[in-house]
């Protein structure tokens, strides 16, 4: 397994002084209350697979209370090193094998994972921003160019909404407005192409996931929703042209994979507006699943699971159920739970056992 990891080391990272953790290939279980630093060895992993925090926490809040700086780092495998560290008021940085990397998002896809957590559900609940965020995510460590074409889409936009704003107030030349839709219509139409032919593939895995977790006869289905339909580079820069009158009204720029979305359907019904508790968190964990079974697929192993206290609001059946599928899923996946008997036999007989109690981790 060459993404898995072999030893994580933190540095004054969230609640953490100083930790030093062996991480063994298969399932390992923190177990403790909540606020004892759980989620916080989760965080770091998953930091340093997508730059990001969990739960939306700022970047700044990876630093320990009262410290200036924090580190974390993480041996593969393979024997590659990937690490991070983050001054106060400064910029993070990322380092492959001791060599800091120009950007950022260079880490991306050093350490793919998919994380589990009940911060998830609002992909099903929450605003289109929200479900766009995963997508971006989840594709972002699975293809380079995809990054690349969402970087450039992203720049053009807020230069084009720059000049709508503009063109409030004064003459703005088409030529102007050229400059930047050219590029938001063919990077937009990539990453449409990329986000449709994903969601085409993923929405009968997350169908059939979803069948499986469910102890009721519902039917999940995904879809990928565009106000607009424009699929194509000339039809999406024919609609940014004809939009351009509307847009600087507005201000800003109303179509284009920035305003798409996922329709996530219980039984026909969107599961936003109509689904219960219970529908709304076997969704998002089939669809999370989901993603799971494509990246194994498309990397030839399976990423990182990091599921962070996912079983223990969940009944028996589908706790059991849920168990079975990462048991049979996963390659190497670190769980979080108040109890490690949550995590059921068949994970637990195969299972690594931590207890972490205010920052210190051992095995009972």
């Amino acid at each position: 397994m060459s993404f898995a990891v072999r030893h994580l080391k933190l540095n004054n990272f969230r609640n953490f002084a100083h930790l030093e953790l062996d991480i063994p290939p298969g399932f390992t279980i923190l177990t403790g209350q909540n606020a004892q630093g759980k989620t916080s060895i989760l965080e770091s992993l998953y930091w340093l697979s997508t730059t990001r925090m969990l739960r939306g926490v700022r970047d700044a809040e990876a630093i320990r209370q009262g410290e200036h700086a924090c580190v974390v780092e993480a041996e593969l495998v393979t024997g590659t090193h990937i690490s991070a560290t983050l001054e106060a008021g400064a910029r993070k940085k990322f380092f492959l094998n001791g060599a800091s990397l120009p950007r950022a998002s260079d880490v991306i896809g050093r350490l793919p994972s998919v994380v589990i957590s009940i911060f998830d559900l609002e992909i099903v609940r929450g605003d289109p921003s929200d479900r766009r965020m995963f997508l971006d995510i989840e594709l972002s460590s699975l293809y380079p160019a995809y990054l690349r074409h969402l970087s450039i889409y992203k720049r053009a936009l807020e230069q084009r909404n720059a000049l709508l704003k503009m063109a409030q107030e004064r003459q703005i030349d088409g030529f102007s407005f050229d400059t930047w839709e050219e590029p938001l219509a063919k990077e937009g139409a990539q990453i449409r192409r990329i986000r449709t032919e994903y969601i085409d593939s993923l929405a009968p895995r997350v169908t059939s996931l979803h069948q499986q977790l469910s102890s009721q006869p519902e039917f999940l289905a995904l879809r990928y929703s565009m106000k607009d339909e424009a699929l194509t580079e000339e039809a999406l820069l024919q609609r940014l042209q004809t939009t351009r009158g509307a847009d600087i009204h507005r201000g800003s720029t109303q179509i284009g994979p920035h305003r798409d979305d996922i329709e996530i359907l219980v039984d026909e019904k969107e599961a936003r507006l109509f689904g219960s508790q219970g529908q709304q968190r076997t969704a998002v964990i089939a669809l999370k699943l989901g993603t799971l079974e494509m990246a194994k697929e498309h990397l030839g192993e399976a990423p990182l699971l990091l599921l962070d206290d996912m079983l223990s609001d969940l009944d028996a059946e589908r706790r059991a159920r849920l168990c079975h599928v990462v048991a049979s899923e996963a390659g190497q996946a670190i769980l979080t739970c108040t109890e490690a008997s949550a995590a059921g036999e068949e994970i637990l007989d195969r299972s690594k056992v931590y207890s972490v109690q205010q920052g210190v981790v051992t095995a009972p």
